[in-house]
């Protein structure tokens, strides 16, 4: 089977050059588990960090796996009010869609069951948007749509003896998560408030692929994986209207003189054996990228829409130069293509791409200690309507007496006991990590030399 292309773009355009984030905000991400566990905030955190290392930007991870926009509206208190977030983005779809309702089979009592899940969604995502605003009354909006449901690709890497709901395809499903983007996209329209589109991006992009085995969420064909958390962090970057530019440097060599200087200062310019030296500090890095999606930043057009570190240097006389950075090679080019620009955001010999790396190296440690903390949330939310879960001795009795101890999230619930009388304090030792990263993002000056061969 073969999906079908989508399309929500002619909607969520209207959204394009939105406002990106700015010094003192603090964004809340308000999802299920491709929130609670997935990285696309992260990748969006590593992008503002070093684009903007002077700024600071608080990026709060409040998923939960297994919610939806229905039980969302029962924690809005400690995973949205108690942040007095300026910006809060929400994320649902995957689990208030019924998925186990999508077969092949298309009998009238299953096409009941997904006409009503839609229905439910529209109704419990509005009453969502109402009580976030009275939770969070001076933070922006941000709608965003469900993602893909891969119900067409041939999963290779099923582990052995796996069982349940994972091991099923429920094909269908993702033209149901079509519905709800097309819903979340006209609904942000009316409301007047900024949305990003996920599902076509992410499902037009699985449709372009030749390899039934291709998958870019894991074999359970609900979570993304580092290659579609990586998408939605572009898109999401994209639609917001982000700057492209990390720096853009052009040094005329016959003159010695920089001709522009975009978020850099150059100094120190000097000519030597037909070749040429000066000291570079950019004011930002280039934008780390996972490793698993670095070959599809062409296919996306990564570098010209969020990623242009361009040195271009005109004058040089014919021939082919070296450059070195601090005294490294990171390459080699001829004059004319010194002369047309050359981008060396994704040149991974360069010191820069190096420091991006260790912030997003750090970032990720800090994005595994969050995600930790989101399990203990997640007793909390799961036990929360089923016993008196502030009773943190009374919520270990009752959940040691259930038959399956609490089942999967039962599980969590002696590290929630542990950390629950000291939440507060934990999100602040986190804030204070994260705060620490900036140190990790600031630029340094550069010696370049441009040597000819």
């Amino acid at each position: 089977m073969k999906r079908a292309l989508f399309a929500a773009v002619a909607l969520g355009s209207l959204f394009l050059g939105a406002a990106p984030f700015k010094d003192g905000d603090t964004v809340v991400f308000l999802g299920d588990s491709i929130t609670h566990g997935g990285r696309y905030h992260q990748f969006i955190t590593d992008f503002y960090r070093t684009r903007y290392p002077d700024a600071r930007i608080r990026f709060v991870n409040s998923g939960i796996g297994g919610d939806s926009a229905s039980g969302a509206q029962r924690r809005l208190k400690e995973d949205v009010e108690e942040y007095d977030p300026t910006v809060v983005a929400f994320h649902f779809g995957m689990n208030d869609i019924d998925r186990e309702a999508y077969t092949e089979e298309t009998s009238s009592g299953l096409l009941r069951r997904r006409a009503d899940a839609q229905e439910r969604y529209r109704q419990n995502l509005s009453c969502l948007v109402e009580k976030v605003k009275a939770a969070a009354p001076r933070a922006a909006l941000v709608y965003l749509t469900p993602t893909a449901y891969d119900d067409t690709a041939q999963p290779t890497n099923i582990p052995a003896g796996a069982t349940g709901w994972a091991t099923v395809n429920q094909v269908g499903c993702s033209a149901g998560l079509a519905q709800m983007a097309g819903y979340v996209l006209s609904k942000a329209k009316s409301d007047g408030v900024f949305a990003v589109d996920w599902y076509s991006p992410l499902n037009n992009f699985l449709v372009r692929r030749e390899d039934p085995h291709f998958m870019i969420t894991a074999w359970d064909r609900v979570h993304p994986s580092d290659i579609g958390h990586s998408i939605m962090a572009w898109e999401f970057l994209a639609t917001q209207g982000v700057p492209s530019v990390v720096s853009d440097v052009a040094v005329d060599a016959a003159a010695g003189k920089a001709e522009r200087c975009d978020n850099a200062e150059v100094r120190g310019i000097s000519a030597a054996d037909g070749g040429l030296s000066f000291t570079l500090c950019e004011k930002s890095l280039p934008m780390p990228v996972a490793s698993a999606a670095l070959r599809f930043v062409a296919e996306f057009r990564v570098a010209e829409r969020l990623n242009r570190e361009m040195l271009t240097v005109r004058g040089l006389a014919e021939g082919r130069y070296a450059l070195l950075i601090d005294g490294k090679d990171v390459g080699s080019w001829t004059h004319a293509e010194f002369s047309a620009g050359i981008n060396l955001a994704f040149n991974d010999r360069t010191p820069q791409y190096a420091q991006a790396q260790a912030v997003m190296k750090r970032d990720s440690e800090l994005w595994g200690r969050e995600a930790v903390l989101r399990n203990h949330h997640s007793a909390r939310w799961f036990f929360g309507n089923k016993t008196d879960v502030d009773d943190l001795a009374g919520l270990k009795a009752y959940v040691e007496s259930l038959p399956d101890k609490g089942g999967y999230f039962g599980k969590f619930v002696p590290g929630y006991v542990e950390y629950w009388p000291t939440y507060r304090e934990a999100r602040k030792s986190l804030l204070a990590a994260q705060n620490e990263v900036y140190g990790l993002a600031r630029p340094v000056p550069h010696r370049y030399e441009i040597v000819r061969q």
